[in-house]
């Protein structure tokens, strides 16, 4: 089975270690980008960088 290529939000709260509020927060504000899909978003891995992103959260 091949990997997918984006994260849902749920996911980004386990890898963040914040809550789901926190990275609809910084989706909305723009610090993520991130397509809606129905109620919830999906964000690409090409358009984030989780360690800058992680370093900015500390």
């Amino acid at each position: 089975m091949r990997e997918k290529d984006f994260y849902t939000t749920k996911e980004l709260t386990k890898i963040l270690g914040i809550s789901k509020q926190s990275v609809l927060k910084r989706i909305g504000r723009g610090n993520i980008k991130a397509v809606k899909t129905g109620r919830d978003y999906i964000v690409f891995k090409k358009d984030i960088d989780l360690n800058k992103l992680k370093a900015d959260i500390q």
